[in-house]
């Protein structure tokens, strides 16, 4: 089998932001540098992670502020080498970080049995997977690949907005910087006449900061899951599975404001 074009193809230089003048490794250098801000939200969310009373989705959790600076690796990467496979780099840890929250999200606040969680999943997935087409390359400026996950924030922010109004108000918050995330990298392009050096790395900023509070939503905001409350002789003190926690479990914790609003 001749893997020959398959690795020119990987291999072909992509140009699609407005602060690359050439092809060299520091053309973009505020597209580069600005994925700090990656790191910067994953160990963020990392030590916030370390200061939650609830402990039950500490694995999920951890995995997830590895994946924030794994995007940022990524896209650095991408703003650096500046090729198809390059490209690929950038955008696979976004997509598993896509697909991982919104498994995580219709399990602690929805409680979905896995085949729906799978399917829903897979949708987004494959609505994002076929946005990423070349044919869709000219919609938003290549953005497009972004819209089904918008639209997820959307949905999903109205159900939990309905369960609790606290982590409601705090996922809408993410979708709010995402909005201007998005718009930000949508602008890029357009700008670039007037602004030559581009708009892209406000994405960075702004995105990392989104990831941030998506993952700060679950962390403040996810029922508690004790497992002391399923032990047999562990007393009246015990949490309930899926009861919210407490202001006053919020504030031994450190973390100093009620996480949930008290009925």
């Amino acid at each position: 089998m001749d893997f020959g074009p398959l690795l020119e193809s990987l291999s072909r230089p992509v140009d699609i932001y407005c602060e690359r003048a050439s092809a060299a490794f520091d053309a973009e250098p505020l597209n580069a540098i600005s994925n700090a801000a990656f790191l910067i939200a994953a160990y963020a969310a990392w030590n916030l992670r370390a200061r939650r009373p609830d402990d039950s989705h500490s694995a999920a959790i951890k995995a997830l502020c590895i994946l924030i600076g794994i995007v940022g690796i990524g896209s650095f990467v991408f703003h650096t080498i500046a090729t198809k496979w390059a490209e690929w780099v950038d955008v696979i840890p976004i997509l598993v970080f896509m697909i991982f929250y919104c498994w995580m999200i219709l399990t602690v606040f929805f409680e979905w049995p896995a085949w729906l969680k799978a399917a829903a999943c897979a949708l987004l997935f494959a609505s994002t997977f076929y946005l990423e087409a070349e044919e869709f390359a000219p919609v938003l400026w290549g953005g497009a690949m972004y819209l089904p996950s918008l639209f997820f924030m959307v949905a999903a922010g109205a159900g939990i907005w309905m369960r609790n109004a606290a982590a409601g108000r705090a996922f809408y918050a993410a979708a709010a910087v995402f909005v201007v995330s998005f718009t930000a990298r949508t602008l890029d392009m357009p700008l670039c006449n007037d602004i030559p050096i581009g708009v892209h790395y406000f994405w960075h900023l702004f995105n990392a900061t989104v990831l941030y509070l998506l993952v700060r939503t679950l962390i403040l905001h996810a029922p508690v899951r004790s497992v002391a409350a399923s032990t047999p002789g562990s007393g009246s003190n015990s949490v309930p599975s899926g009861s919210p926690r407490s202001s006053s479990a919020a504030t031994d914790a450190g973390i100093g404001f009620p996480l949930f609003p008290q009925n």
